[in-house]
């Protein structure tokens, strides 16, 4: 199941979910929760859906995809009301939620109008949030700009309530290093920076990857770890598609 907003230009929210989970051999039901009009330097509109339309097309994708070998994966969500309701909705869902909580576009426009709570219920009611580092500091109200503040923001999340937290470092300086804090304690994923320009939706293909695997009954360190191979792979072969680079 993936939750979130469209962009027109495949390159980030449910269309990217999309492909990930098609590349993955995952086939997957989407539900929007916004229209979005972008691109690879400005956010020029964002029209969130009505709550109570959010809500119908949640609860119709469950039935259909049942509750068994699925996942959740939310990424936009636009408003506080639609926050709400899904975290309402899967009140009731025993799988697997992975949040990735899309609070800007590459392009650093706003694609989340409301307060911190309704994001912070949201993560609750997940299995694992996924934050990089500007959003884990607009979580915690404090700058998060080295490994060790990543690794205190995510104790200090799941201290909040949150069930596990990856805080991904890719904005960190020198390797690519994201810090999981889970039930089992802290992992530490890092690896080389690799060259040349940044593709949009890695973010959006991170979680969706994690999110397969944990349908798929995987222990969430190794989803993780087996969803950054699989993305460091294609960051190495991202493709210049109409002046914005994709993965």
């Amino acid at each position: 199941m993936l939750v979130g907003g469209v962009d027109p230009g495949t390159g980030a929210g449910v269309a990217r979910d999309l492909l990930t989970a098609a590349a993955l051999g995952a086939r997957g039901v989407v539900v929007g929760t916004a229209w979005t009009e972008q691109g690879p330097h400005s956010t020029r509109a964002v029209e969130p859906r009505a709550p109570d339309r959010v809500h119908a097309s949640l609860a119709s994708a469950l039935a259909r995809v049942g509750m068994t070998r699925s996942a959740v994966k939310i990424g936009m969500v636009a408003t506080a009301p639609i926050a709400q309701t899904i975290a309402a909705v899967l009140l009731s869902y025993p799988g697997p939620v992975v949040y990735d909580p899309v609070l800007q576009a590459s392009s650093r426009d706003a694609l989340y109008d409301g307060d911190r709570s309704s994001i912070i219920a949201l993560a609750r009611r997940s299995t694992l949030l996924t934050p990089n580092l500007s959003e884990a500091a607009w979580l915690l109200e404090r700058p998060v700009r080295d490994e060790s503040e990543a690794r205190t923001a995510a104790r200090d999340l799941r201290a909040m309530g949150i069930t596990a937290v990856l805080v991904k470092g890719g904005h960190l300086e020198g390797d690519a290093t994201d810090v999981l804090a889970s039930p089992d304690g802290e992992t530490v994923f890092s690896g080389p920076r690799i060259a040349g320009p940044s593709p949009r939706g890695t973010g959006c293909a991170l979680a969706t990857a994690i999110a397969i695997g944990l349908a798929r009954g995987e222990h969430i360190t190794h989803a993780v770890a087996a969803a950054k191979t699989w993305l460091t792979k294609h960051i190495a072969s991202a493709r210049d598609v109409g002046s914005e680079w994709h993965l």
